[in-house]
């Protein structure tokens, strides 16, 4: 009995460390030449680092404010995608004693404003700035004054 039981394991030991492989055989029946294909394949799952402006201090009286860059650090991205940053703001900077008082500004990229775009490689860039009219800071009472941008970035397909 020992022996049955022993033989059972054995086999099952040596079944449980096969590994399968997969092969193509070519018989020489005949004289004429044989070949057969083989497919290599791998995946690469899509990644990307996207570098997005930091807190700014604007100057007083500053109608343009450098605000920072979107970078694409890295990206490895399917043909049919992209990568989408868009950009969601009030369009005032608002004061902390009294949110009345406002002061407007846009998020610019050259001269016309920032709401999106859209990337396909590593390297590719946008830079930002911030603007504010002189008449608006004339407009501006004393104290302080901020707001928040929201950046959203997205794997999208490709418009």
């Amino acid at each position: 009995m020992k022996k049955v039981i022993t033989l059972a394991l054995v086999s099952a030991m040596a079944l449980s460390v096969s590994v399968t492989a997969f092969a193509t055989s070519i018989n020489q029946d005949t004289p004429d030449p044989k070949k057969t294909d083989a497919v290599i394949k791998t995946s690469i799952a899509p990644t990307y680092t996207v570098t997005i402006p930091a807190d700014v201090t604007v100057d007083f009286n500053a109608e343009t404010t450098t605000f920072g860059q979107i970078k694409v650090d890295s990206a490895q991205i399917e043909p049919d995608k992209c990568i989408k940053v868009s950009l969601t703001t009030g369009g005032e900077l608002k004061n902390t004693v009294d949110d009345t008082k406002v002061i407007p500004y846009t998020v610019k990229s050259g001269e016309n404003a920032f709401t999106s775009a859209t990337y396909l490689s590593t390297g590719e860039y946008t830079d930002l700035t911030i603007n504010i009219a002189t008449d608006d800071w004339n407009k501006a009472y004393a104290g302080e004054y901020s707001d928040t941008v929201t950046f959203e970035v997205s794997y999208e397909n490709k418009v």
